[in-house]
């Protein structure tokens, strides 16, 4: 038996099944649409169709503003964590070779010299007058470049950019 096309176009929109499939299944039950749709039911072939096209035909999905804003908030206050994190694991050190008259962390001494800042500026000058030094050392030990340690992330790669391209 032939299957008119307008019943084949008609049971593959309707299906969302390929030409072949919708041509076999009404060849199956001599052009009757409903029975092709009750097999193709059947065999589960519409069921996956339907998902797809359902997943086609949805609306893609917008950003939230809120969401970002969030998001933009979170990493301030992620890159705020991460900058006091290393202030706090590098020490403020007044001594000489020989002997350490003070080891605190960063963040202790920035908070005493800020809290009592007219009379810290003046305790800063002591050590130099004494023969010792001041010295801020990371957790390795090792001196501390401000510039390098306490830039964030993106700062550090726009720094090395830059020191490249100077070099």
């Amino acid at each position: 038996m032939s299957v008119s096309l307008e019943k084949i176009d008609m049971l593959m929109e309707r299906a969302n099944i390929s030409y072949k499939e919708a041509k076999e299944a009404l060849e199956m039950h001599d052009g009757d649409m409903v029975e092709a749709l009750i097999y193709l039911e059947a065999s589960n072939k519409t069921e996956q169709a339907r998902n797809t096209r359902h997943q086609r035909h949805q609306r893609p999905q917008r950003p939230n503003p809120q969401s970002s804003r969030r998001n933009n908030q979170g990493d301030f206050f992620d890159d705020v964590k991460k900058f006091f994190c290393k202030m706090h694991k590098t020490n403020f050190i007044i001594g000489n070779k020989d002997k350490k008259v003070l080891d605190l962390p960063l963040t202790i001494a920035a908070l005493i010299i800020l809290f009592t800042l007219p009379f810290s500026l003046f305790l800063l000058i002591l050590p130099y007058i004494f023969g010792y030094n001041i010295r801020i050392l990371d957790s390795e030990g090792k001196n501390v470049n401000f510039e390098k340690t306490f830039k964030f992330d993106g700062e550090k790669e726009a720094s090395k950019k830059e020191e490249d391209r100077m070099e």
